[in-house]
C-alpha cells in the first residue's frame, strides 16, 4: 500500500494515536494501520506527538518498535485516565490527548483513532511511559531460565 502525505506541517498541528490491539497483532500491522489513519486525514507521520494504547498492553513486546518506527513516545493510560463515555481503547485514548479527528479504523488485529492534540497538550502529562524493560520481559523470561 502505497500513501500519501501533504507537506512537512508546521510544528503546531500534532497529532495523537490511539491503539488497540490483540494478541495476535504484528507490529507491522499496527504501523501500517497508524500510516493509513494518518493518510486518510492527508498528515504525515512527522505530526504525531505520541501514541496511546492501554496500561494492560504495557508488556507487550509491539509497542517499542511501533513507537521507534514513528520516533514518538509511547504512553500508557489506564481505567482512571480514560473517560467513560467513550467507548473502545483507541477512541478513549484518543479523546484523551484532544478532540477525536478520526474515529476507530479496524485491520485484522488492531485499531487506530486520531485525535487533534488540544491546547497546552504535554506529553509528559499524558498516561505514563511505557518503560523499554517491560516491553522486552516476555522474552527475557523464555530465555531466563535456560539451561547451560
Amino acid at each position: 500500500m502505497t500513501a500519501r502525505f501533504g507537506a512537512i506541517p508546521a510544528p503546531t498541528d500534532r497529532f495523537v494515536a490511539g491503539i488497540g490491539f490483540a494478541s495476535a497483532a504484528s507490529a507491522g500491522e499496527i504501523i501500517a494501520l497508524i500510516r493509513a489513519c494518518l493518510a486518510e486525514l492527508n498528515l504525515h507521520p512527522s505530526q504525531l506527538a505520541a501514541i496511546g494504547t492501554h496500561m494492560r498492553k504495557a508488556t507487550s513486546p509491539l509497542l517499542l518498535p511501533v513507537a521507534l518506527y514513528f520516533a514518538v513516545p509511547m504512553r500508557l493510560l489506564d481505567d482512571a485516565d480514560l473517560s467513560g463515555d467513550v467507548p473502545g481503547v483507541a477512541d478513549a485514548v484518543a479523546a484523551m490527548a484532544g478532540p477525536v479527528r478520526l474515529h476507530k479504523r479496524k485491520s485484522d488485529y488492531a485499531t487506530c483513532a486520531i485525535s487533534d492534540c488540544k491546547l497546552g497538550f504535554s506529553v509528559a502529562s499524558f498516561g505514563q511511559p511505557v518503560s523499554a524493560n517491560a516491553s522486552i520481559a516476555p522474552s527475557t523470561l523464555l530465555t531466563s531460565s535456560a539451561g547451560p
